[in-house]
C-alpha cells in the first residue's frame, strides 16, 4: 500500500503536489509493482488511468478530494473509489475500469464510455452518459446513478445501458433534466421517477422479464459499493421503474430512398454541370475495373493555384503541405490505403 499527500507543509507554508508530479509517481510505483493506493489529492486530475500491471495484478485507487477526469481511461483489472464526490469526466473513455464515486459527480459522467462500469452515489450533471457506446468484442459499459442527472443527459449515447435510480427525487419533474437522450441511436436507459418529454430519438417503455432480471442482479452490488444497501427494498419496486429504448433508423427515417432513387428524381435534371458535360449517371468504383483500368488521371492541379495560395504573403505552398500531410496521413493511419504512387 502507498498513501500519497499532496498537500506538504514546508518552512511554515503548504505546498501542493502539481498533477504531472502526482501522475509521475502513480507511474513509477506502478512500474516497481506497487498495486494498492490512497491519494489524499487536492485538486489533481486524471488520477486512476490508464494504468495496468505487467503482471496482471489488480490495481487500486482510494482517492479523496480529486480533480477532474478521475478514472479517465480506465482499464481493466483497475478499480478506483472516490470518498465524497468528484467533479466533471468521471470515466472519461472509461475502458474497462471500476469506477465509484459515493457522493456526487460534476458533469459528463461516463463521457464516451466504451467498457467497465460507473457507480455514481448521488447525482450527476449534465451531459452523463452521452456519446457512451458498445463494442461487441467487450463487455457493454455501465452507468448508475443513485439520484438523478441533469440536463441533455445520455445525449447521442450509442450504446451500454445506464441506470437512474432517482432516489430522493419524487418531487422533481425530470430525474433526467431537460431533453434527456437527443440523438439516442444505441444502448438502454432504465429509470425510476418522472422523465420530461422525450425527443422523436427514443420511446418510454416498460421494463420486460429480461431487463427486471438484470436490474436485479445489478442493483445489490451497485448500492453495496456506495454504501446504501438500505435502499435495496425501495429501489426494487419494478412497476416504478421504465426503459428508454432508442428509435432504430427506419422508424426515424420512413421516407429513406436510395442515392439511385435521388439522382433519378430529385437531382437537377441532367445534372449541375450539363452546359459542359453530359452526365452519363455511371458510378466509379473505388477498385477500376473494365474500361477504367485503362485510363489514367491527369493532375493539372499545380498549374493552378488557389486564391489563397497565390495571394498568400508568405508564399505558403497550400497545395503542397495538403498533399503531404494526406500522404502522412494514409502511411500513419492505414495500411490498406496505399499511396497514388504505389500504382
Amino acid at each position: 500500500m502507498l498513501t500519497i499527500e499532496t498537500l506538504k507543509t514546508v518552512n511554515d507554508a503548504t505546498e501542493r503536489m502539481s498533477t504531472q508530479d502526482l501522475l509521475l509517481s502513480i507511474e513509477k510505483a506502478v512500474t516497481d509493482g506497487v498495486t494498492d493506493f490512497t491519494i489524499h489529492a487536492s485538486g489533481q486530475h486524471d488520477i486512476g488511468g490508464p494504468l495496468w500491471n505487467t503482471e496482471g495484478k489488480p490495481l487500486s485507487f482510494l482517492v479523496t478530494n480529486p480533480g477532474q477526469r478521475v478514472g479517465s481511461m480506465c482499464l481493466e483489472n483497475t478499480e478506483v473509489t472516490v470518498e465524497g464526490s468528484a467533479p466533471a469526466d468521471v470515466g472519461w473513455l472509461n475502458a474497462g475500469g471500476k469506477i465509484v464515486v459515493r457522493g456526487d459527480a460534476g458533469d459528463t459522467a461516463g463521457h464516451c464510455a466504451a467498457a467497465g462500469t460507473i457507480y455514481i452515489g448521488g447525482r450527476a450533471g449534465t451531459r452523463s452518459g452521452s456519446l457512451m457506446k458498445h463494442d461487441p468484442l467487450y463487455q457493454a459499459p455501465q452507468l448508475w446513478i443513485l439520484e438523478n442527472t441533469g440536463s441533455f443527459s445520455f445525449e447521442f449515447m450509442g450504446g451500454g445501458r445506464a441506470v437512474v435510480c432517482g432516489h430522493g427525487c419524487e418531487s422533481m419533474p425530470s430525474v433526467l433534466g431537460a431533453r434527456p437522450c437527443v440523438g439516442m441511436v444505441g444502448g438502454l436507459v432504465y429509470v425510476r421517477g418522472k422523465t420530461d418529454a422525450l425527443p422523436a430519438d427514443a420511446t418510454l417503455e416498460p421494463l420486460s422479464s429480461e431487463d427486471i432480471a438484470w436490474l436485479e442482479s445489478g442493483m445489490e452490488p451497485f448500492l453495496k459499493a456506495i454504501g446504501r444497501q438500505d435502499l435495496l427494498g425501495t429501489l426494487s419496486r419494478w412497476d416504478e421503474w421504465h426503459k428508454i429504448v432508442p428509435h432504430v433508423h427506419e422508424e426515424k427515417h420512413p421516407d429513406i430512398f436510395s442515392v439511385a432513387a435521388y439522382r433519378n428524381n430529385e437531382w437537377v435534371n441532367g445534372g449541375i454541370f450539363t452546359d459542359v458535360l453530359a452526365d452519363d449517371f455511371g458510378v466509379c468504383g473505388l477498385v477500376a475495373r473494365g474500361l477504367y483500368r485503362q485510363r489514367i488521371p491527369v493532375w493539372d492541379n499545380a498549374r493552378y493555384q488557389a486564391p489563397c495560395e497565390y495571394n498568400c504573403p508568405s508564399s505558403i505552398p497550400t497545395q503542397q503541405r495538403y498533399n503531404l500531410w494526406m500522404a502522412l496521413s494514409a502511411c500513419a493511419f492505414s495500411p490498406l490505403i496505399f499511396h497514388r504512387s504505389a500504382f
